[in-house]
Protein backbone atom coordinates (compact mmCIF):
# COMPACT_ATOMS: atom_id res chain seq x y z
CA UNK A 1 0.00 0.00 0.00
CA UNK A 2 1.51 3.40 -1.19
CA UNK A 3 1.02 6.27 1.33
CA UNK A 4 -0.10 9.80 -0.67
CA UNK A 5 3.32 12.16 -0.97
CA UNK A 6 2.63 15.38 0.05
CA UNK A 7 4.68 17.74 0.04
CA UNK A 8 6.82 19.20 3.64
CA UNK A 9 5.72 22.59 2.97
CA UNK A 10 1.90 21.65 2.51
CA UNK A 11 2.05 19.25 5.14
CA UNK A 12 3.68 21.98 7.60
CA UNK A 13 1.60 24.86 6.63
CA UNK A 14 -1.48 23.02 7.41
CA UNK A 15 -0.52 21.17 10.30
CA UNK A 16 1.23 23.89 12.22
CA UNK A 17 0.66 27.64 11.90
CA UNK A 18 4.44 28.25 13.08
CA UNK A 19 5.06 29.57 9.50
CA UNK A 20 3.81 33.00 8.03
CA UNK A 21 1.26 33.19 5.96
CA UNK A 22 2.67 32.41 2.45
CA UNK A 23 6.30 31.07 3.67
CA UNK A 24 6.50 27.27 2.44
CA UNK A 25 10.41 27.50 2.33
CA UNK A 26 12.57 24.55 3.50
CA UNK A 27 13.46 26.42 6.79
CA UNK A 28 9.93 27.46 8.08
CA UNK A 29 9.11 23.64 7.32
CA UNK A 30 12.47 22.64 9.73
CA UNK A 31 11.08 25.42 12.10
CA UNK A 32 7.76 24.16 12.15
CA UNK A 33 8.91 20.83 13.00
CA UNK A 34 11.40 21.87 15.67
CA UNK A 35 8.73 23.59 17.14
CA UNK A 36 6.63 20.39 17.15
CA UNK A 37 8.94 18.34 18.78
CA UNK A 38 10.13 20.59 21.39
CA UNK A 39 6.18 20.71 22.66
CA UNK A 40 5.88 16.98 22.60
CA UNK A 41 9.49 16.25 24.51
CA UNK A 42 8.79 19.01 26.39
CA UNK A 43 11.94 20.69 25.87
CA UNK A 44 10.74 24.09 24.26
CA UNK A 45 13.39 26.53 26.03
CA UNK A 46 13.43 30.70 25.39
CA UNK A 47 16.82 30.58 23.52
CA UNK A 48 14.80 28.31 20.43
CA UNK A 49 12.57 30.52 20.44
CA UNK A 50 14.15 33.53 20.26
CA UNK A 51 16.81 32.14 17.09
CA UNK A 52 13.56 30.73 15.49
CA UNK A 53 12.05 34.69 16.04
CA UNK A 54 15.57 35.97 14.48
CA UNK A 55 15.43 34.00 11.62
CA UNK A 56 11.79 34.82 10.89
CA UNK A 57 12.85 38.03 10.90
CA UNK A 58 16.06 37.94 8.72
CA UNK A 59 14.08 36.24 6.21
CA UNK A 60 11.02 38.82 5.74
CA UNK A 61 13.39 41.51 6.30
CA UNK A 62 15.25 40.42 3.35
CA UNK A 63 12.18 39.95 1.37
CA UNK A 64 11.45 43.75 1.63
CA UNK A 65 12.14 46.07 -1.28
CA UNK A 66 14.40 48.68 -0.70
CA UNK A 67 12.73 52.11 -0.25
CA UNK A 68 14.99 54.48 -2.87
CA UNK A 69 14.62 57.33 -0.22
CA UNK A 70 16.21 55.13 2.82
CA UNK A 71 18.97 54.02 0.77
CA UNK A 72 19.69 57.43 -0.69
CA UNK A 73 19.57 58.84 2.79
CA UNK A 74 22.13 56.19 4.19
CA UNK A 75 24.13 56.79 1.31
CA UNK A 76 24.55 60.37 2.16
CA UNK A 77 25.19 59.61 6.28
CA UNK A 78 27.92 57.45 5.05
CA UNK A 79 29.16 60.33 3.14
CA UNK A 80 28.68 62.67 5.72
CA UNK A 81 30.64 60.04 8.35
CA UNK A 82 33.71 60.21 5.47
CA UNK A 83 34.00 63.69 5.62
CA UNK A 84 34.05 64.51 9.37
CA UNK A 85 36.62 61.64 9.90
CA UNK A 86 38.97 63.57 6.85
CA UNK A 87 38.06 66.91 8.50
CA UNK A 88 39.38 65.72 11.74
CA UNK A 89 42.46 64.00 10.48
CA UNK A 90 43.31 67.57 8.95
CA UNK A 91 44.70 67.75 12.30
CA UNK A 92 47.40 65.57 11.74
CA UNK A 93 48.14 61.37 12.92
CA UNK A 94 47.78 62.66 16.96
CA UNK A 95 43.86 62.60 16.01
CA UNK A 96 43.45 58.58 16.15
CA UNK A 97 43.96 59.48 19.94
CA UNK A 98 40.14 60.70 19.77
CA UNK A 99 37.53 58.36 20.75
CA UNK A 100 35.50 60.65 18.13
CA UNK A 101 37.51 59.76 15.43
CA UNK A 102 38.01 56.56 16.64
CA UNK A 103 34.01 56.22 16.44
CA UNK A 104 33.74 57.45 12.56
CA UNK A 105 36.41 55.20 11.59
CA UNK A 106 35.63 52.08 13.14
CA UNK A 107 32.42 52.25 10.93
CA UNK A 108 33.86 52.67 8.01
CA UNK A 109 34.50 49.89 5.35
CA UNK A 110 37.13 49.07 3.15
CA UNK A 111 36.07 51.24 0.40
CA UNK A 112 35.61 53.81 2.87
CA UNK A 113 38.93 53.79 4.49
CA UNK A 114 40.86 53.40 0.98
CA UNK A 115 38.52 57.22 0.09
CA UNK A 116 40.14 58.31 3.66
CA UNK A 117 43.63 57.12 2.91
CA UNK A 118 43.48 58.96 -0.34
CA UNK A 119 41.90 62.45 0.61
CA UNK A 120 44.33 62.38 3.76
CA UNK A 121 47.13 62.01 1.14
CA UNK A 122 46.16 64.85 -0.92
CA UNK A 123 45.41 67.38 1.50
CA UNK A 124 46.05 70.91 0.12
CA UNK A 125 49.21 72.00 2.03
CA UNK A 126 48.11 75.48 2.33
CA UNK A 127 45.15 74.05 4.29
CA UNK A 128 46.85 70.54 6.25
CA UNK A 129 49.95 68.36 5.50
CA UNK A 130 49.06 65.92 3.49
CA UNK A 131 49.58 62.58 5.35
CA UNK A 132 52.93 60.03 4.59
CA UNK A 133 52.84 56.38 3.42
CA UNK A 134 53.92 56.26 7.36
CA UNK A 135 51.06 57.97 8.91
CA UNK A 136 48.42 56.27 6.10
CA UNK A 137 49.98 52.60 7.49
CA UNK A 138 49.68 53.97 11.36
CA UNK A 139 45.40 55.13 10.29
CA UNK A 140 45.02 51.19 8.55
CA UNK A 141 46.58 49.55 11.76
CA UNK A 142 43.95 51.94 13.80
CA UNK A 143 40.94 50.73 11.51
CA UNK A 144 42.46 46.65 11.45
CA UNK A 145 42.54 46.74 15.37
CA UNK A 146 39.44 48.55 15.77
CA UNK A 147 37.52 45.64 13.23
CA UNK A 148 39.18 42.94 15.18
CA UNK A 149 37.68 44.10 18.62
CA UNK A 150 34.30 43.79 16.37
Amino acid sequence: MNAPVISPAVSAGTAVSAGTAGDTGWSATIDACHGLLAIALGTNNMDDTFERACREADRKAAARSQDARLTRFRRLLEDATVDALVYSLRRGVNELANADTLHRLSGLDEGQLKAVCRRVQSFNPEIATPWSSDEVAALIAKWRELHERR
